[in-house]
């Protein structure tokens, strides 16, 4: 009775699964060696992505500091933020007195102690101005930050204004990190999945040589070269698809090392920001590259060697 094409699927995979275990260490060595080098990329691609969740938190153009002059009262500041409201190139306004930036100062750690060495209070009435982030269509984020620019011209002219900051210099270097990160990102996935075709490629190429003779009778009873291909496919499918599960281990467990390091960094900066892992989407497309990396180099490596063999 004849086999249906499930239960050959069948046959082939278990037949491919059976000898994994053929030779135990080996394969295990070469599992872990596999699941490093997923694990490699994929820990990069995480740097890469908080990189550019951490960029999103701040968007160009950022905040302007408006510093007034010390002769201005509490109420000629309040006036002049309402009346700063009323810009159409201002998105918001916040007015902050001396008192509630010193009250601001003290929170922030390491400021407490210093703060209370001082008899009066030296900071100046503060003026956030955030502009507007509307853009029109093909609009850059550089015309963004010319159009700050600008305006922060047009506050450090008015009288009561003592200092404009505006800086946003940082904001460059972060986007040039975030690029930087990226680069890295697809330079390394590159690499290391190359170099996982390539050793899953050399381990089924030295599996078909050890399985010669038994290839040398199967095509003696008339196997074709695809039906004996098909077991080092699943093999290619097996080591594939465990070497994924492996480095989503490693990579999990590298976000969770790496993660207590990032949080006291952040709360330094007075941010809860915390590192993110992989999320179900992206495991599956680790899992389903790394498979179909598996049966490429399977295909590869495997087919020509196959063709060379001849029934004595």
């Amino acid at each position: 009775m004849a086999e249906s094409f499930i239960q050959t699927q069948k046959r082939h995979a278990l037949t491919a699964w059976d000898d994994l275990f053929q030779r135990p260490m080996g394969n295990l060595l070469t599992l872990m060696v596999l699941a490093v080098a997923l694990s490699l990329p994929a820990t990069f691609y995480l740097l890469a992505k908080n990189v550019v969740a951490v960029s999103e938190q701040w968007h160009s153009p950022a905040e302007i500091n408006v510093f007034l002059t010390p002769v201005q009262s509490k109420q000629h500041g309040q006036d002049l933020a309402d009346k700063l409201s009323a810009w159409p190139n201002i998105d918001s306004v916040e007015y902050v007195s001396p008192s509630e930036g010193m009250t601001a100062l003290k929170t922030q750690r390491g400021f407490n102690q210093a703060i209370s060495l001082l008899d009066d209070n030296p900071l100046p009435s503060v003026i956030v101005v955030v502009p507007t982030t509307d853009t029109e269509e093909g609009e850059s984020a550089l015309s963004l930050s010319a159009r700050a620019e600008a305006l922060a011209e047009q506050l450090s002219a008015l009288d009561a204004v003592d200092e404009v900051r505006l800086d946003t210099d940082w904001l460059a270097r972060l986007d040039a990190i975030k690029t930087l990160a990226l680069t890295l990102a697809w330079l390394f996935s590159c690499l290391m999945l190359a170099a996982v075709v390539l050793l899953v490629g050399n381990t089924l190429r030295l599996q078909v040589l050890h399985h010669q003779p038994r290839i040398q009778v199967m095509k003696m009873v008339g196997a074709t070269d695809s039906f004996i291909l098909r077991p080092y496919l699943y093999m290619g499918v097996w080591l594939g698809s465990l070497a994924a599960i492996v480095a989503w281990i490693l990579t999990a467990l590298n976000t969770w090392l790496m993660d207590g390091a990032v949080r006291q960094f952040a709360q330094l900066y007075d941010s809860p920001f915390t590192l993110r892992g992989l999320n179900w989407d992206e495991s599956l497309l680790l899992l389903m590259g790394s498979t179909l990396l598996g049966v490429l180099a399977a295909l590869l490596a495997t087919r020509r060697h196959l063709k060379e063999i001849e029934p004595v």
